[in-house]
């Protein structure tokens, strides 16, 4: 018996109402996780643009503490209603360690060596009485050299002046002296230059040219002079871009004009310059 029109339009549709009733089924499934993903994405949006700045930076501050686990974050939250903390009681709870000590002792060796190094450097300046020529801090962790480039280096030239070559060899055998090869230091060597532009462009066309190649010839004689790999040394050219006084005066264009050698940890914060200023 022939098929009716009717039917043949239903087989060309789809073939039976089971069938279609699937594709409905099928497209609502879409559109639900369309519009739930909207949902999600507005409840999103709203709880952005409610923040609380002051919760959200401590939150961020809590987390970021050397030495601060998620379960002693919950611990001080249940301890303390957030509008209660202003951040001091993070200081009282969790404090950093003192130099040289750890609930390990890690590093322990090499700041005792990096301490010795500071000791033996500063009596040596303070025997020579060349404090104007060479000045260190330290402050447990970072070591830091500065020599003045007025009596480094003559004007505008990079070599070393020949009556300052025995200091920088002194520095470089008490660095050996005290150099942990099981726990090494890294040397960072930066020149820096006031904002006066260059005269003798020809061999050094910008400050960032005079700076960098100070910063690597006192590399250089260190390296010489303390026999250390060089992969511990690095150098960085500064230019006129770091200033530690005004260049609106004599002296304190004197004070940029300088190389500074940071002695650290290995793998401790690169920001050194940030622990002296």
């Amino acid at each position: 018996m022939a098929a009716s029109s009717d039917d043949r339009g239903n087989e060309r549709a789809g073939g039976g109402d089971g069938e279609q009733e699937e594709r409905t089924d099928g497209w609502m499934a879409t559109y639900a996780d369309m519009v739930t993903l909207l949902l999600t994405f507005f409840v999103l949006m709203f709880a952005l643009s409610n923040v609380d700045n002051e919760k959200a930076e401590l939150f961020l501050f809590a987390m970021s503490r050397d030495g601060i686990t998620p379960e002693q974050f919950m611990e001080i939250t249940e301890r303390y209603s957030m509008d209660e903390l202003d951040g001091s009681e993070w200081d009282d709870m969790f404090p950093y360690p003192p130099p040289g000590e750890s609930d390990d002792d890690t590093g322990g060796a090499a700041r005792e060596a990096l301490e010795g190094l500071y000791i033996a450097i500063n009596l040596y300046i303070e025997g020579e009485g060349i404090s104007d020529d060479i000045s260190v801090a330290f402050n447990g962790d970072f070591l830091m050299l500065t020599l003045s480039n007025d009596v480094w280096f003559d004007p505008g030239r990079a070599d070393i002046n020949p009556n300052m070559m025995d200091r920088a060899v002194v520095i470089g055998e008490l660095l050996a002296a005290n150099f942990l090869v099981a726990e090494p230091f890294e040397i960072v060597v930066a020149g820096h230059t006031d904002n006066v532009p260059m005269t003798n462009i020809t061999m050094f066309p910008t400050n960032w040219h005079l700076s960098n190649a100070r910063a690597t010839n006192f590399l250089e004689l260190l390296i010489e002079a303390s026999h250390l790999e060089p992969w511990h040394f690095y150098t960085r050219s500064c230019g006129e871009y770091k200033p530690i006084a005004s260049n609106d005066t004599p002296e304190g264009r004197q004070k940029n004009r300088r190389v500074e050698v940071m002695i650290q940890l290995a793998n401790e914060n690169p920001l050194w310059e940030d622990q002296f200023r």
